[in-house]
């Protein structure tokens, strides 16, 4: 049967028996002096459902050992850490460049498999830590994994108040904008009500008065009045409220 486990690696029968085919959560054990840490790589928020196990194998006189590596030191768990980290300050560069929905809720995506990760990595390097107290530099890399933890919840948090506030700001411009055509619908509705009798009137008795301008200067008359009718339509929609601009 397939095991994540290296087949180099000298464990003892009773840590071999806790794997299966798969590397499983984040988790510490430890048996006969042997510590070993399961934890994931970064998630990929392409892909939130997977997560890709690496194994850190510390031998009973200190020495380490990474899956996929020869190395015999800590560097490789260090280096693991450092990714998230990595990966915080790449997602803290979006969230100084987000601006509309769109952008928060892609950060909230990202964040959220993330802060999940680091809190369970920390959580992994915190049970090892208290397995093998005397190890100082498992103590810097267990402060530093609580560290990236930390940046994860804030960064998540700050995606979701980013996200209310967008929210938020859109409902007000709505607010407004819906008042704006309430408040030009009023005025004009005026407007009706005061022309609508003398509309009315005219139209229905077909009053055409003589008022001596059938045969002045023709055509012009005709345009010098249209000229005049459009000027009033203009000021009359110019007297309108104005929509509100939209705040950045």
């Amino acid at each position: 049967m397939p095991t994540p486990i290296p087949p180099s690696w000298d464990l003892p029968a009773e840590l071999r028996e806790r794997f299966g085919t798969r590397a499983g959560r984040q988790r510490t054990m430890f048996a006969d002096g042997h510590l070993v840490i399961v934890l994931h790589a970064v998630p990929d928020p392409a892909e939130p459902d997977v997560r890709h196990g690496h194994l850190f194998w510390r031998r009973p006189d200190g020495t380490w050992q990474s899956s996929g590596s020869a190395a015999t030191s800590i560097a490789l768990l260090r280096a693991h850490v450092e990714s998230y980290d990595a990966a915080a300050d790449e997602l803290e560069a979006l969230v100084d460049r987000a601006t509309c929905a769109d952008d928060w809720f892609a950060i909230l995506g990202a964040a959220a498999p993330l802060m999940r990760s680091a809190r369970n990595m920390s959580k992994a390097l915190q049970a090892a830590r208290e397995l093998v107290p005397g190890d100082r530099e498992l103590i810097g890399v267990r402060d530093q994994a609580q560290e990236i933890e930390r940046a994860a919840e804030l960064l998540h948090a700050h995606g979701r108040d980013g996200l209310d506030f967008t929210v938020a700001r859109n409902s007000e411009e709505s607010a407004r904008n819906s008042q704006h055509v309430i408040d030009a619908g009023h005025r004009l509705n005026l407007i009706t009500a005061m022309f609508l009798p003398i509309t009315a009137l005219g139209s229905l008795l077909g009053i055409n008065l003589v008022h001596g301008f059938e045969r002045w200067h023709q055509p012009y008359t005709f345009w010098v009045v249209a000229a005049l009718a459009f000027t009033l339509g203009l000021v009359v929609r110019g007297s309108l409220p104005k929509p509100q601009r939209p705040t950045s």
